[in-house]
């Protein structure tokens, strides 16, 4: 009995929290959007937030509220009901629709509870008015710009009461490490997955997920995870066990990452690692610095061949593949085909693809500079004329950076003031490819919301990182660290790739992180 009231509830609570929400991730990510399933994660996350949130009240404040609460639970209950019957006949998914009411009932505790102590007058935590102020203001312009989302004033609501909820120091250290904890489940939870539903048969390794850069977008959240762990194991000077486990996961970590072959994710990797040392070596020894990353290299390099091996070599004792919508194909790995199938990469397929696309964007770089090609971009439907339209020839597509330039020059001409509808944007870049979106989180932000909202978005996560980097050097806190990194991925990763949408777990670290630079505590 005295052990289990020594269990840190809070603190697993907020690390299933998490956990869901890399579930939820994944399943917006990979779900088709014809059957529901979108939906009906998209909308759990509102489920997950409000219970994230209530996670926090105080029991003692709580039954202060008993009639109001009590008869919020009926009135809630009715109107729920009754628009629930409503959804049976006019919605499509009904898991969806009883997920979104649920969420809307939750919240009503929430709004209950926030208005009744701010009419009393309790304190509210020690916030960044100015820095709030700014975010508050991002979310109004994103919310009634001429854009058609819906998750704009459903994020403004979440994370404003997020953002408004007292919490104690023991409860917001208890959330941190939530964060961390559920993140590095998750990453042990679908690696096991992926051990038995999915053979490695993509050079460019993919993992719980269908696309390879979105995979290694995961992984960087897990390399920050295990980096914030490292650094809060030193800083609690704990023992050499939890420490070691820290290092091993951040040479599997940065193994998976170099097996996605992405670009962009090795970049933001390269960074995220130079920011860890960098924190390390708090004494700017040149000699620690590259002696704690020249551990990193060895161990990461040991790790390689045992990280390929797993997910090479124990997927083919169970033979259970899984494919996501859109995946099926006959040059993929079937429950029939044997261990040592020509199907399955190998690892000289695996180095030689990695060098191959790296010479690739040095020779890019080199021979065929995007800065001295006039990027033009056309404005047509999709389906007709195809050819006809295409901006770009085959050959020229080749061409990653010109590619990147295409598009850039395309979104960047069409920025407005209050934002385009979805439906206004994309172009024929090949006879084959249209582009839906900018490739970009900064252009995507500019054309979805409009100029003044991406001036503010910039301005936003500027000011946050600044703070957070102070903070951790004045506390010498792992926490503002952590949050920091994670505020990173999402703001280097969206200079070339997609990393931006409901459901995405990068854009709630990154809400997360403007909420810890917000609150003042």
């Amino acid at each position: 009995m005295q052990k289990l009231k020594s269990v840190n509830k809070p603190r697993i609570l907020y690390t299933l929290l998490f956990f869901l929400f890399c579930i939820i991730d994944q399943r917006v990510k990979t779900a088709s959007g014809l059957d529901g399933t979108y939906e009906f994660f998209r909308n759990l996350m509102g489920v997950v937030m409000a219970l994230l949130i209530l996670s926090s009240y105080e029991a003692a404040a709580v039954r202060q509220l008993k009639l109001p609460f009590l008869i919020w639970t009926i009135s809630g209950l009715i109107l729920g009901a009754a628009a629930f019957v409503w959804g049976i006949s006019h919605v499509f998914f009904l898991p969806a629709w009883f997920l979104l009411l649920l969420s809307v009932f939750l919240f009503g505790y929430i709004l209950i509870y926030t208005v009744i102590i701010l009419l009393k007058g309790k304190r509210l935590p020690a916030l960044n008015r100015p820095m709030l102020a700014i975010w508050g203001v991002l979310m109004l312009l994103m919310t009634f710009s001429r854009s058609n989302y819906l998750w704009p004033p459903a994020y403004l609501l979440m994370f404003g009461f997020f953002f408004l909820t007292p919490r104690t120091k023991i409860q917001q250290e208890d959330l941190f490490h939530g964060l961390l904890n559920g993140v590095i489940l998750s990453f042990f939870v679908f690696q096991a997955y992926c051990c038995v539903f999915r053979p490695y048969d993509v050079v460019r390794y993919v993992g719980i997920y269908t696309n390879s850069n979105i995979a290694g977008l995961y992984y960087l959240e897990v390399l920050a995870a295990f980096m914030a762990k490292y650094l809060d194991a030193v800083r609690k000077k704990a023992g050499i066990l939890i420490k070691v486990f820290c290092w091993l996961g951040l040479g599997v970590t940065i193994s998976f990452l170099f097996m996605c072959i992405g670009r962009t994710a090795w970049i933001v990797a390269f960074i995220l690692c130079i920011v860890f040392l960098l924190a390390l070596n708090k004494q700017l020894c040149k000699k620690r610095f590259f002696r704690n990353g020249l551990a990193l290299v060895v161990c990461a390099g040991i790790l390689f061949p045992v990280t390929f091996g797993i997910v090479r070599y124990t997927p083919p004792f169970f033979h259970h593949p899984v494919w996501f919508f859109g995946e099926w194909s006959e040059e993929k790995v079937h429950s029939w085909d044997p261990w040592n199938s020509e199907k399955y990469i190998d690892m000289d397929e695996l180095l030689s693809t990695a060098v191959g696309r790296l010479a690739k964007t040095l020779e890019d770089l080199l021979n065929k500079s995007p800065f001295a090609i006039s990027a033009k971009a056309a404005e047509a439907d999709p389906v007709d004329r195809r050819e006809e339209m295409a901006v770009l020839s085959y050959e020229e597509a080749e061409n990653g950076l010109l590619v990147r330039k295409t598009i850039y020059s395309h979104y960047f001409r069409n920025l407005n003031l209050w934002g385009h509808r979805q439906d206004e944007q994309g172009f024929q870049l090949t006879g084959k490819y249209w582009i839906g979106h900018a490739h970009n989180i900064y252009l995507q932000y500019g054309t979805d919301f409009g100029i003044i909202a991406l001036l503010f978005f910039i301005g936003l996560s500027f000011w946050v990182c600044v703070s957070l980097i102070g903070d951790f050097r004045k506390k010498e806190n792992p926490e503002f660290l952590g949050y920091f990194l994670f505020a990173l991925i999402p703001l280097a990763f969206g200079l070339l790739e997609y990393c931006w949408g409901v459901g995405t777990f990068s854009i709630l670290t990154l809400f997360m992180a403007w909420g810890r630079a917000i609150r003042r505590d």
